[in-house]
């Protein structure tokens, strides 16, 4: 309902209405360059599946949007996602782009802002996996474990300071917060035994970014990672990370379970039917067996202090 308001707040004082990815640094920094483009915009974060499905986003028309699939009405679209098909009056949109934080500054005109072109370096690096620098480590931890008003606080602050934005208190105790989850997802990932596919259930949520887990297990070998997190009763939410010139497609079973991104970088949400919630997990596991390819499928489920392997 708070999004919805925003929107229409927007709509009928007539302000600049954007729509971004809530989910990582690249979304959270083409909002900022919006309201760096438009310092009176409303912004509106959402998930990709929240766009696919609800009523109201596709309802209202949107000056700009990032990062996201088309809801249908938009002026402007700056976006990378290869399953994300263009809709928009006015498309930036480029499968190879290493982020869509770079394809906003273009479709903004603010190229020559030297702020600006410090934010898509840092939205490059999270974007694809090789963070090398401060400002992309701390604000990649500040933005994975932000609630929606943290967010957007975040947006505002990097459109008004640029990465100093980082040195703000509140942003810094984003980013302990952050950090203190990450040092728990190493403890973790010690625990995980490196294979060339390594497939994880977590029944729970153990506030840790999943995400950031696949490119951690990436890193230490494993050329494709599946994790499946139940985040309800019903719903369950899929991330995947695989080499970039690997053989494997993230995109071959996040499509399946209906969602969505990059070969290398894919993800999904979904719900379990009503009655039978065993459903959500089968789904995962039948649809690995499919595109793996195999009649047996060895599965990693994460409790707290535990690891079991399960065979399928």
């Amino acid at each position: 309902m708070r999004r919805f308001l925003a929107a229409l707040w927007a709509r009928l004082s007539n302000r600049p209405l954007a729509l971004c990815d809530s989910g990582d640094v690249d979304g959270i920094t083409s909002a900022a360059l919006f309201l760096r483009k438009y310092p009176d915009g409303v912004v509106v974060l959402a998930a990709p599946s929240e766009v696919n499905r609800s009523w109201w986003i596709k309802s209202f028309y949107w000056t700009f949007v990032a990062d996201l699939p088309c809801p249908g009405k938009v002026l402007i679209r700056a976006d990378h996602h290869k399953t994300n098909k263009p809709c928009a009056k006015v498309e930036y949109y480029d499968p190879e782009a290493p982020c869509s934080a770079l394809m906003a500054m273009k479709a903004l005109d603010l190229e020559s802002d030297t702020v600006v072109n410090s934010l898509v370096k840092v939205a490059i690096e999270t974007d694809t996996a090789s963070i090398n620098s401060k400002e992309a480590e701390e604000l990649d931890l500040a933005v994975r474990f932000a609630s929606y008003s943290e967010k957007l606080y975040i947006a505002r602050a990097l459109a008004t300071n640029g990465l100093q934005a980082l040195e703000n208190n509140k942003i810094r105790k984003l980013v302990e917060r952050g950090d203190k989850a990450k040092r728990l997802m190493l403890e973790i990932a010690n625990q995980i035994p490196i294979r060339d596919v390594v497939n994880i259930y977590s029944p729970i949520n153990l506030g840790i970014s999943y995400r950031q887990l696949t490119i951690e297990l990436q890193h230490r070998g494993a050329r494709m990672v599946n994790i499946l997190l139940r985040l309800g009763r019903r719903t369950f939410r899929y991330y995947c990370g695989a080499d970039k010139n690997g053989p494997y497609d993230c995109t071959q079973v996040a499509i399946k379970l209906g969602g969505g991104g990059h070969r290398y970088a894919a993800g999904a949400q979904y719900k379990a039917p009503l009655l039978n919630t065993q459903r959500g997990l089968d789904l995962f596991i039948n649809t690995l067996k499919t595109y793996l390819s195999i009649d047996k499928l060895e599965l990693l489920e994460l409790s707290r202090g535990s690891i079991k392997t399960l065979t399928y």
